[in-house]
């Protein structure tokens, strides 16, 4: 069935079932087309607003660490086994559905609503309340919406999490939904980028042992090299990282920075792209250059 973009995303209608099949013409296509992207264009100026990572001790974020006890979930450490406690706590809070996005969009709301109705949510959501807790611990993280090069619509897509390891001095790779995370062949963590480059260029990539889904362990062949590889042609973050950003109301305004190849198509109109939805105002910023979208928190927090 087909769905629309608005569809997919705010009932997210994407699941890790669908990765276990095999895959048809049209995924082989957009593998396809991923494999032969053009190289991002490095010197292309900034022209979008700084990203923005809300401090810790922000009162919403405070209260939301508080109330899950999480600087116990998270532990001692490293930064990167705090960051798969929480990881691993919150993919066994609240499992991925093909559910219609709840009317609030926070970590709190979505945990509560599944304690109480035992309602998943799909990987936007998700992702959204896994950032929102890597924030309330002081790590600087990212929503980073996938989508295929499929045009004029997606027609599917993925929302995953990039958190910011100041030891690495590096973006890592963080999947709620599958409790994911990414490593190369030396056993170091790789990033949302270092993973569509090695989708591109066909260099191996291993997945963590307890990666899963719905107790299913996920495959790596199925997972990276076919469904991610699907959907990473077009990268979106929100340009604002913080609390309840992606709940959708009137006088609201949300930024997004959408990161494509050079010479790919501009996107359709969708809820990612500048428009007007019910009073609320979405402005999207396009870049071909992967280093400003990449670029490095300035100010490093709480850890």
């Amino acid at each position: 069935m087909r769905y629309t973009t608005m569809t997919i995303l705010l009932t997210c209608m994407i699941t890790s079932a669908a990765f276990a099949q095999k895959p048809g013409k049209e995924k082989l296509l957009q593998i396809s087309q991923l494999k032969k992207t053009a190289p991002y264009d490095t010197t292309q100026q900034q022209t979008f607003p700084v990203f923005t990572y809300q401090s810790p001790e922000d009162p919403a974020l405070k209260t939301l660490r508080d109330t899950y006890q999480l600087d116990s979930i998270a532990g001692q450490g490293s930064e990167t086994e705090r960051a798969i406690r929480l990881l691993e706590w919150f993919h066994n809070q609240v499992p991925h559905e093909d559910v219609r996005s709840l009317p609030v969009l926070t970590a709190r709301y979505i945990i509560d609503t599944y304690r109480e109705k035992k309602v998943g949510q799909g990987c936007y959501p998700l992702s959204i309340a896994m950032n929102e807790i890597f924030l309330s611990m002081g790590f600087k993280s990212r929503s980073v919406i996938c989508f295929s090069s499929k045009y004029p619509e997606p027609d599917g897509g993925h929302v995953i999490n990039a958190v910011y390891i100041s030891s690495l001095h590096k973006w890592i790779y963080m999947d709620p939904q599958d409790n994911a995370y990414v490593k190369d062949e030396k056993g170091n963590f790789l990033s949302v980028e270092e993973v569509r480059e090695r989708l591109v260029n066909g260099k191996p990539m291993y997945l963590n042992a307890s990666a899963n889904y719905h107790q299913v362990p996920t495959k790596k062949e199925q997972y990276l090299y076919e469904f991610m590889g699907e959907h990473m042609y077009r990268l979106i973050c929100p340009v604002n990282s913080e609390y309840d950003s992606q709940t959708r109301s009137a006088g609201k305004l949300l930024q997004y920075v959408e990161l494509l190849p050079p010479g790919s198509k501009d996107p359709a109109v969708d809820m990612f792209e500048t428009s007007v939805r019910g009073n609320t105002k979405v402005i999207t910023y396009h870049t071909n250059n992967n280093r400003v979208f990449w670029q490095l928190p300035s100010v490093e927090n709480r850890q």
